[in-house]
């Protein structure tokens, strides 16, 4: 949307267009049909327009305002479709090449922007499609050739962006700033009389896409105004393409080109300086001028410019002085007066542009002053500072390092990096640690070492699942370069992911409060549906890992919707959720274990609902990233041991419900692997490494609240796991399920009722005072207060970059999206996560 708004308008689109971008209804999308634009300048002549492709340019130009004649829209959503999202542009060509009623027509083709983002530009489909659009190019062409009322037909061939080598844009890197633009006519025959025009086949030495020169996009703008005799749009940034002044045949034709395009630039530098304060400026600059706009000899009091505007006032003197000299001045130069003329525009077109980057520097202010206030509330929340832990000291280093690295858009672009090897750091630390203060035997010692080393093995193959950054987007790794090559390998391990969480499902979270058959019934009733949706949702999407997996299950699900199973598995997962919360609160009901800090139990309530919410995950997860949710399930596992290698003794951690953990430790750990486990399953701080494919799952009609809850689900799957396993570690566990368990006898299980009693008994010495146990303390509080720590610091580090480096090159594409990132980190992730989620999942794990 952004950069269809560069090329129709000309102006600079603001950063809240691409945000727009998510709204697939253009409910909220600012439409451009009463905008000053090209196209509007074409019907305002009474002329037709037609067009066919991307449905974004019908959002901005929607059906009722009856801008288009003819129109046909192709959602950009579903990027697996390489073949249909282009033929129904295509097969309007003809009819339309044909006909002689309209003056305007867009094409706007998917194909290639869908296999960039599939396989990127290597990818096998790439340069079939390629050929494709080598052939419907040819075809305009020779239709331009041979028709006669196609003969004063102008063809642009242009890219509204590039991809990286992963096939991703929105990057600041060469390959996605520098399409192509193509003016193509058989008119153009005549600028090559007389004069030379090479046809690079490589680009400049020192560049990679650079075979002529650039120009900004929105010069598309006025140089088709130029070329069709249109009134440049009032609003446009962009200059007249000089190359294309040979098209008229007399002296001086280009030159006017350009003139007209200053006085429409000179509009807007007036509104923007003030028309007499402006003027004023030029009369001054002016009297310095001799004839033709050359500087006087004597020139006193006419100093360098101190400023922008006095920049383009001297530009602007010299520009019109020569223009105005050319009645007295017969033997000018054309090509000096276009340089002068060239010289405003461009110094326009960049002042302008920044000005209209504005920024309210005391509204940022104000923003590091709150996040600076809160970074100080929540280190003062914490309940001790002095004398410094191993894990406080590592938390306050990553937290001033990261903060560190957000001046560096380097280092912003490759952050998973930072993570991934902080990971391994802080887990080597915490064995070391764990290992010299257990108390056991060798075996424990053996134990807690096994674990660690787990952790880092599945650490390993998790950074491989995903390239992500800029640097290494495109390289080789498991989902874009293993799976498709062995889609059943990646169909194992997700059924296998599956049945992991099914096999939970029926024996943590329906333990007890189902019998074990309904237990199992239950269980295989949430898993079943939601997996025949992520078959054909994936058949949908990436129809290459599906193949012919499964045909009788795809035909038996065929007649009903992608939204009716989402909405049945959703449905069945809420109905389960809320069975289970009133179930296992109603378990305790009138015993001593409904207490804060009671007994430890089998199983916890915020435990029962954890592996209920992994179900909502995977379901919100790309398929090939599935089975990094066994990696989490190991991990966890291995995390438990080592967090609670140095804690009390065992009698006395199995008789309290809370766990005899480090809350430093713990929002440590959670840290690393929340952002780790974001970057491995393809997050990234490029806008456009935001998943948008589960965005909809469910959702018959766009709603802003459902598709923001989705989006974000879907593309911090991890972090939003992670939180809930961290309420998952606070608690203890006093036995495990399958020890407590005894055989049923005469049909009833007596161990039920024996099971009430012990933890009775438990509650009932657990009266004692216990304020100074570290089992008592609110572990949670602090592990909050740390974690906002984190967030407050992260969060004023990036509005210090993106305030002390806002003239960089690199705002709006590496720390304008940082910023986003940051601010969903804060919102998102912190404050309706570990805030609001996180401590609902800890009040119910001490209910029940």
């Amino acid at each position: 949307m952004p950069r269809i708004k560069a090329l129709t308008t000309g102006s600079v689109p603001s950063f809240a267009d691409l945000l727009f971008n998510l709204d697939e209804s253009g409910g909220g999308s600012p439409s451009l049909a009463t905008q000053d634009t090209w196209l509007a300048q074409i019907r305002a002549r009474g002329a037709k327009l037609v067009f066919y492709g991307d449905d974004t340019w019908l959002r901005l130009f929607p059906p009722e305002a009856e801008f288009f004649a003819r129109a046909e829209g192709t959602s950009s959503f579903f990027v697996s479709d390489f073949t249909e999202v282009d033929q129904n542009v295509t097969r309007h060509l003809p009819r339309e090449l044909a006909s002689n009623d309209w003056q305007g027509m867009v094409l706007h083709f998917l194909g290639l922007d869908h296999i960039g983002h599939k396989t990127g530009p290597q990818g096998v489909n790439m340069l079939p499609k390629q050929r494709e659009m080598d052939d419907i190019v040819k075809t305009i062409y020779e239709a331009m050739e041979t028709e006669s009322h196609l003969e004063d037909t102008l063809l642009v061939l242009a890219g509204d962006h590039g991809m990286n080598a992963g096939g991703n844009h929105g990057g600041s890197g060469p390959g996605e700033t520098e399409p192509a633009l193509v003016f193509a006519s058989p008119k153009f025959g005549a600028m090559r009389k007389g004069k030379g025009h090479e046809s690079p086949t490589t680009p400049k030495e020192g560049t990679e896409f650079s075979y002529y020169r650039k120009v900004q996009q929105s010069d598309l703008v006025p140089s088709l105004a130029g070329l069709m005799g249109l009134p440049i749009p009032r609003n446009s940034l962009g200059v007249f393409v000089r190359e294309l002044g040979g098209v008229w045949e007399g002296r001086g034709s280009g030159t006017a080109m350009l003139w007209g395009n200053a006085v429409q630039m000179l509009r807007i530098v007036e509104v923007t300086y003030g028309v007499q304060a402006f003027r004023a400026l030029v009369e001054r600059r002016r009297a310095c001028l001799g004839v033709g706009g050359e500087a006087s000899e004597d020139c006193g009091g006419c100093g360098e410019p101190a400023g922008a505007e006095e920049v383009l006032a001297r530009y602007w003197a010299r520009a019109s002085s020569a223009v105005s000299g050319l009645d007295t001045d017969q033997s000018a130069s054309w090509d000096t007066i276009d340089g002068y003329i060239y010289d405003f525009l461009v110094a326009a077109q960049e002042t302008l542009s920044s000005a209209a980057s504005s920024y309210d520097i005391p509204r940022m202010v104000v923003g590091i002053f709150l996040s600076a206030t809160a970074l100080t509330l929540a280190i003062l929340s914490l309940p001790n500072l002095w004398p410094p832990t191993t894990a406080g000291v590592f938390f306050t280093a990553t937290s001033l390092l990261y903060g560190a690295m957000m001046f560096a858009s380097s280092y912003v672009e490759e952050e998973q990096q930072f993570w991934y090897w902080l990971a391994c750091a802080w887990t080597l630390l915490l064995t070391v640690r764990s290992v010299s203060r257990a108390e056991g035997s060798k075996r424990t010692k053996i134990r807690i070492v096994a674990a660690g080393a787990l952790i880092l093995a599945v650490h390993r193959e998790a950074t491989r699942w995903n390239q992500t950054g800029q640097k290494h987007a495109g390289a080789p790794d498991i989902v874009h370069g293993f799976f498709p090559d062995y889609h059943m390998t990646m169909w194992v391990l997700v059924l296998w992911t599956y049945g992991r969480n099914c096999y939970t499902l029926a024996r943590r979270t329906f333990l007890d409060i189902l019998p074990t058959e309904a237990a199992v019934a239950a269980a295989v009733a949430l898993t079943v549906p939601a997996i025949v949706f992520k078959l054909n949702f994936t058949q949908a999407d990436a129809p290459e890992l599906v193949q012919g997996l499964a045909m009788m299950i795809r035909r038996w699900t065929e007649p009903f919707s992608l939204v009716l199973q989402a909405q049945v598995t959703f449905g069945l997962l809420a109905l389960a959720t809320a069975t289970t919360v009133v179930l296992a609160v109603g378990l305790p009901h009138g015993t001593s274990i409904a207490g804060k800090d009671g007994p430890a139990v089998n199983v916890t309530l915020a435990e029962r609902l954890h592996y209920l919410l992994t179900l909502f995950l995977i379901t919100q997860s790309r398929t090939p990233n599935i089975p990094l949710f066994l990696g989490l399930e190991l991990q966890l596992l291995a995390l438990s041991v080592l967090l609670d290698a140095s804690s009390a003794s065992n009698e006395k951690r199995t008789s309290r419900r809370n766990g005899f953990i480090s809350p430093t430790e713990l929002a440590t750990t959670v840290l690393l692997c929340s952002h780790v486990y974001f970057f491995c399953m393809g997050g990234s701080n490029s806008i456009s490494s935001v998943d948008l494919s589960n965005a909809y799952n469910g959702i018959a009609d766009y709603n802003v609240t459902a598709v923001g809850l989705l989006l974000f689900t879907s593309n911090w799957t991890g972090p939003v796991w992670w939180c809930s396993a961290a309420v998952s570690l606070t608690f203890s566990k006093r036995v495990k399920a399958v020890e407590s368990a005894k055989p049923i006898i005469n049909g009833k299980r007596g161990w039920v009722d024996d099971e009430r009693e012990r933890l009775r008994r438990d509650a009932k010495a657990g009266l004692v005072s216990t304020s100074n146990d570290p089992a008592t303390q609110d572990h949670w509080m602090v592990y909050v207060s740390s974690m906002t720590a984190f967030v407050a610091a992260s969060l004023l580090a990036v509005m210090v970059a993106c305030t002390a480096l806002r003239t960089h090159l690199f705002i709006w594409t590496v720390f304008s999206p940082k910023y986003l990132y940051v601010m969903a980190w804060c919102v998102g992730w912190h404050i309706l996560v570990n805030i609001g989620l996180g401590s609902l999942l800890r009040w119910l794990g001490e209910m029940a």
